[in-house]
């Protein structure tokens, strides 16, 4: 099964500040999403060419309280203000994805573009893994047409044995940096072992489970 880093998800309270910081830090303009059907949330795009950020912010406190996805951002912003949140990886079908880890199988829509997405509740109680996404036939993935380079790396720090099970051994491009994160994993050498040697750009590192960070290929990162 193809698979590959999708997105990176900032959480945020306002786009347009967080578009400004963005653009200053990693050199690439948001683009407008739009509002998400049924979830109370709404989006801008970073495109990257081969992956994005999405910048996330609540549109709808109340629709957004009833959502998976945007009760959890509800929470994020609450709790620690805006910042790097989840991310995702892309597969060509979340069903086979969903049976291995029994997982539900939900979509996600948008200006009329719908995606299957599986694992969203595991992910947003544990950031540190990804969820998975399959958009339907003919709807344009959103990084492309930039040139950024592409998403290079994404750094975690979390559960390492169990984002290799997650990921079950996807050969996807991941970088894994030494680290501990304050009791709440084991040494990064566990994901390496958990991913199977898998070539994915992600760093386990220390630290709270979560996203730390990514780089694009222009040599650039966004931290926090």
């Amino acid at each position: 099964m193809t698979m590959r880093i999708d997105h990176v998800i900032y959480a945020t309270a306002d786009l347009d500040a967080a578009a400004a910081r963005v653009e200053a830090e990693i050199g690439v303009a948001a683009v407008p999403g739009g509002r998400h059907d049924r979830i109370g949330t709404h989006n801008m795009i970073v495109p990257l060419g081969g992956g994005y950020l999405e910048l996330l912010a609540v549109f709808d406190p109340e629709e957004a309280a009833r959502s998976t996805l945007g009760s959890a951002i509800q929470r994020r912003i609450a709790e620690h203000g805006d910042g790097l949140f989840a991310w995702a990886v892309v597969v060509d079908d979340v069903a086979p994805v969903a049976r291995r880890l029994d997982t539900e199988v939900t979509t996600i829509s948008r200006k009329g573009l719908t995606a299957h997405l599986t694992g969203v509740a595991e992910a947003m109680r544990d950031p540190t893994l990804p969820f998975f996404i399959a958009r339907d036939h003919g709807v344009r993935d959103p990084s492309a047409g930039a040139g950024a380079g592409g998403i290079a790396w994404v750094e975690v720090g979390g559960d390492a044995e169990r984002l290799e099970r997650w990921l079950g051994g996807a050969d996807l491009p991941v970088r894994v940096a030494a680290g501990e994160p304050h009791g709440q994993i084991g040494p990064a050498e566990r994901l390496e072992r958990w991913l199977g040697g898998a070539d994915l750009p992600v760093r386990v590192a220390a630290g709270e489970p979560g996203v730390h960070a990514f780089g694009v290929g222009s040599g650039r990162e966004l931290r926090g």
